[in-house]
């Protein structure tokens, strides 16, 4: 079978249309998981009595097993007792009217929330220990430090691991393609059922991947440039 070069664009002109499915459960799942791994991270920094330890060891396990086997065992504890639950809490709503990027979406957020997690706690503990006790002698409650000194501190440190990992979930969005959702990576594989030239899909999903890495990473790399100055600033203040 002769390479054909021409159905490689065919199939990326295809795939181009699913781009705002994928950046949708990439940028969904980033900030439900955002938001959690800074709730775990600094349950963790502080050290919180209970929860740290068994968070820390929630984290290990999920840190060991992969994507796609999370996904599947959320896809199979879903599909067999939703039905149940929802009709015990008085949910008129049946596990088929569920949108199956939902559960894509919970998988990515977990898998962003131990990445972001560690991130985050990696990003707290660059910040200097003298802020912490200014903002004591300052009367700053906890939650004012964390608001005001931890968080704007930390955030230039783990921007760039937060930007890798939208990069990491929108290739991870591939595992919707096992729920009949179809992103990028599934319409460039029903693109080749019907010629069986999947190396020639596979490319074009391939280079759609990379455009869109390319385009996040110019656009962070601008954005990094116009806000230098300022987190300086602040750093140094």
């Amino acid at each position: 079978m002769t390479f054909d070069l021409g159905f490689i664009f065919q199939v990326i002109l295809t795939v181009i249309r699913y781009v705002p499915i994928t950046l949708y459960m990439a940028v969904v799942s980033l900030i439900i998981g955002g938001a959690l791994g800074l709730v775990v991270a600094l349950i963790r920094f502080y050290q919180v009595t209970v929860l740290s330890p068994m968070i820390g060891t929630v984290i290990t396990i999920l840190k060991g097993v992969p994507l796609i086997l999370v996904f599947l065992v959320i896809f199979l504890i879903t599909s067999q007792n939703f039905n149940s639950i929802a009709k015990a809490i008085g949910l008129q709503i049946k596990y088929g009217d569920l949108p199956m990027s939902l559960l894509a979406i919970i998988g990515l957020s977990l898998m962003a929330m131990v990445g972001l997690s560690e991130a985050f706690r990696g990003a707290f503990e660059s910040v200097k220990t003298v802020q912490f006790d200014v903002a004591r002698s300052l009367g700053m409650t906890r939650l004012q430090t964390i608001r005001r000194v931890l968080i704007p501190q930390a955030f230039p440190v783990a921007f760039p691991m937060i930007v890798n990992m939208l990069i990491n979930l929108i290739k991870g969005t591939a595992i919707a393609s096992l729920v009949s959702v179809v992103e990028i990576f599934s319409a460039a594989t029903q693109s080749a059922s019907s010629n069986y030239k999947y190396f020639e899909a596979y490319i074009a999903a391939a280079v759609v991947y990379w455009l869109m890495t390319i385009l996040i990473e110019q656009a962070v790399h601008r954005f990094e440039l116009k806000f230098a100055k300022k987190w300086k600033g602040h750093a140094h203040d």
